[in-house]
């Protein structure tokens, strides 16, 4: 690639890959089998949408998690506004790091209508926009299996 200069390739962006049909059989097997077993107990597939609010990822901590954050771009209007007045944060959304800032809001946004205890179960892409290395991709698969409303980690 050249300096200023975009260069299409046949790969996938650094830290992204694809993913062969034979793996992909393999993966929907084991998440169909996974399913399957917490279903026997109880959980129930939820699934949450692949971007969140940006303020909602990076929490009142901030820090760290804001790193690991693959940040989207305002729109129309709302980029044309931050750009003239100069704002100094131009994304809003962001993509998922992991499943659980999801869940959290997920939960609060809908805890009136879901069972008590929730046992609650999902799985889909999350990135992370770190420095790729062997065996550790930006986009990957994330099981995650939890169990909100009770206080006890009996269930």
């Amino acid at each position: 690639m050249k300096a200023g200069r975009v260069t299409l390739g046949t790969t996938p962006p650094r830290g992204m890959r694809d993913v062969l049909p034979d793996e992909v059989e393999l993966r929907d097997a084991a998440v169909q089998q996974i399913v399957a077993v917490y279903r026997s107990y109880g959980f129930r597939r939820i699934e949450t949408p692949a971007l969140e609010s940006l303020p909602l990822l990076i929490g009142s901590e901030g820090g760290d998690n804001e790193k690991l954050i693959f940040k989207v771009l305002k729109r129309g209007e709302d980029l044309d506004t931050a750009l003239r007045e100069g704002e100094r944060e131009l994304a809003d959304l962001g993509l998922r790091y992991d499943l659980t800032v999801p869940l959290a809001r997920y939960y609060a946004e809908n805890h009136a209508s879901l069972p008590d205890p929730l046992k609650a179960i999902q799985n889909g892409p999350v990135w992370r926009a770190e420095r790729p290395q062997k065996g550790r991709f930006r986009q990957f698969t994330q099981c995650d299996i939890d169990v909100l409303g009770v206080s006890s980690p009996v269930v």
